[in-house]
């Protein structure tokens, strides 16, 4: 657990700024994920497909 100090304000905003960023990159990341998801499965399914009318 960090220790901050109340009086020092530049220091609250400064992590409440990396905070924000850090919140950013996560949401970005899962939606990275989700598509790579969602695009494999539609690879999937064409091939399945592809792989029944042959």
């Amino acid at each position: 657990m960090a220790h901050m100090d109340t009086n020092d304000t530049h220091g609250i905003k400064a992590a409440r700024q990396q905070a924000r960023v850090t919140g950013h990159v996560q949401n970005a990341q899962m939606m990275l994920v989700a598509a790579g998801i969602a695009a494999f499965s539609i690879v999937a399914v064409a091939t399945a497909m592809l792989t029944t009318v042959l």
